[in-house]
């Protein structure tokens, strides 16, 4: 049973693709309204810890459970419904549509029980990045780089979800543009959101997380509060020093 307080909970997870096991016995859990941050080297195995949450890449053993229930084999839109919601690396959006009809589909995932929400989430999104409103009618694909990952973000945020997965958000982006959106989480997370954030800059995830976690060749190899570890020798030697912006896995 997941103790009280605790929105997510990993115990056990073995998963991957096919015969490539990649997450060999992830525990992990994150609480309601933290932001929780996953370090880690390429190749650790971040991205697939967050498919396997949403179902993404099959748990060959142990459990992934959300609200104290097993998600199972649950379909990932099934888990959009229920309040969990991934902004995925390489942000996935629809080129040729515009941001407003991306935001649209964003909302559709929730449901008709959530429909009447969806003025309230869009104006949330639009407070957030006002860049997203003045570009309503432009398709997705001319945005530059830092909009669509805010619209990537923005779509999310439609479903209104109670946990916001993020793979990967400042990847590729200029200076200016990560602040802008590191800046809309902490106020997402200040709003009450709770927030798992997979990051390949380090120092800057654990800046903003509570709590954080390093991953090595698909396990956790050190778990603790955010200022814990930056000021871990071996995180600073590994992660904050020679070990920069390098991709992820699969």
């Amino acid at each position: 049973m997941t103790e009280a307080g605790v929105l997510l909970e990993l115990d056990g997870v073995h998963a991957g693709y096919g015969r490539a096991a990649v997450l060999h016995g992830i525990d992990l859990t994150v609480a309601e309204g933290e932001l929780v941050a996953v370090i880690g080297a390429n190749g650790a195995g971040k991205s697939t810890l967050l498919k396997a949450i949403v179902g993404l890449v099959g748990v060959s053993a142990g459990t992934v459970a959300y609200r104290g229930a097993p998600v199972g084999a649950a379909r990932p839109e099934r888990l959009v419904r229920d309040g969990l919601a991934l902004v995925p690396e390489g942000r996935l959006l629809f080129g040729p549509m515009t941001v407003s009809e991306n935001l649209a589909l964003g909302a559709y995932g929730a449901g008709r029980k959530r429909k009447a929400a969806t003025a309230e989430a869009l104006a949330r999104v639009h407070a957030l990045f006002p860049v997203l409103e003045e570009r309503a009618a432009q398709p997705a694909e001319t945005l530059s780089g830092g909009e669509q990952q805010m619209l990537a973000v923005g779509r999310a945020l439609m479903s209104q979800p109670s946990l916001l997965l993020l793979d990967e958000p400042s990847l590729g982006l200029a200076p200016r543009v990560i602040a802008e959106i590191f800046a809309a989480l902490d106020e997402l997370r200040a709003g009450g959101l709770t927030i798992l954030l997979v990051e390949q800059d380090a120092r800057l995830a654990l800046r903003h997380a509570d709590r954080g976690y390093v991953m090595r060749t698909g396990r956790v190899v050190l778990e603790g509060p955010s200022a814990d570890l930056l000021a871990d020798e071996s995180v600073q030697t590994i992660y904050l020093g020679t070990w920069q912006a390098e991709g992820d896995d699969r």
